[in-house]
């Protein structure tokens, strides 16, 4: 009996992708911004809680990867089957930086949409 709920178990964490796979994924979308990494960040959390639309608010937040020139904003309550609903990657790029989407979870359009329009005002 025990070894049947090991193999469930396996099976379903097997199952699961982690954040690292979803961005080892071309991003659905990239923007250029001419803003440093640290000021696209700090843009992009009241961004995203701004132009969220689902039923309930969503905070973001910023994980930090590499300290100045690469991070993940992220749903606070967004995780779902092991990774993030959406990851927004930013990206130190010369002067500027890259702000890529990736999407973890199939989600509805008008969600997608308020995440792109979030990411746009400080592009």
């Amino acid at each position: 009996m025990k070894a049947r709920y090991a193999l469930a178990l396996l099976a379903i964490v097997a199952g699961c992708q982690s954040d690292a796979s979803v961005r080892s994924k071309p991003p659905m979308e990239s923007y250029k911004s001419s803003k440093s990494a640290d000021a696209a960040v700090t843009c992009l959390i009241p961004s995203l809680a701004e132009h969220y639309k689902a039923i309930s608010q969503q905070r973001f937040v910023a994980q930090t990867i590499a300290p100045g020139s690469e991070y993940d904003v992220v749903p606070t309550d967004g995780f779902v089957n092991g990774h993030y609903i959406y990851t927004v990657n930013v990206k130190a790029a010369g002067a500027g930086s890259t702000i890529s989407i990736y999407k973890g979870q199939a989600m509805l359009p008008s969600i997608t949409d308020s995440i792109r329009a979030g990411v746009k005002a400080c592009a």
